[in-house]
């Protein structure tokens, strides 16, 4: 943990001393981009006095500016190698996507409700009898929390296993009635 601590302490400080550095770095004599009066004489050792600059050091060459946007500058040219393929060229306005059609929704009936309820019935019935189980393997260990938080849920999903097995005898009631309408 220390080491942690004393990684982020020098690295801090090293973020603050190059900020610094470079805060107080003393500025540039020229302001760029304005054009010198005098070229920067440049003092060391090794260095040529400024009176023995050739001219052509001395004077600057005028740089033209680049256009902001490609609209402006010429496109470049490549020439087609055998097997290439050129590129397509632009739409400016491309036409719709074509969309799959979509499928009307399922009718609802009865025998489909039926169907869906007999299925949430029998996954409600697992899950009460692994609620059981484990409320029993609670006991066993002990563990009274866990035992009645397990009770709680087992009493939710009875309640609701009951109120599906009502649901249940409703719905084979009106697919009784719909087969019989047909």
């Amino acid at each position: 943990m220390r080491i942690r601590y004393r990684l982020m302490l020098v690295a801090a400080v090293a973020l603050t001393v190059s900020l610094l550095t470079v805060m107080l770095w003393p500025a540039s004599p020229v302001a760029p981009g304005a054009a010198p009066s005098e070229p920067p004489i440049a003092t060391g050792p090794g260095t040529p006095a400024p009176e023995s600059v050739p001219p052509k050091v001395v004077a600057r060459e005028r740089v033209e500016p680049v256009p902001a946007s490609n609209e402006e500058r010429p496109a470049t040219v490549v020439a087609l190698a055998p097997g290439d393929v050129p590129p397509e060229p632009e739409v400016a306005n491309p036409p719709p996507q074509e969309n799959d059609a979509i499928e009307p929704e399922l009718p609802q009936t009865a025998q489909w409700r039926l169907e869906k309820t007999t299925h949430l019935t029998a996954l409600l019935g697992r899950d009460v009898e692994r609620l059981e189980r484990e409320r029993e393997d609670a006991e066993a260990r002990g563990d009274e929390r866990r035992s009645e938080q397990l009770e709680t849920l087992l009493s939710r999903n009875r309640a609701r296993l009951h109120e599906l097995r009502e649901e249940l005898r409703e719905l084979g009631e009106a697919v009784k009635e719909e087969s019989s309408a047909e």
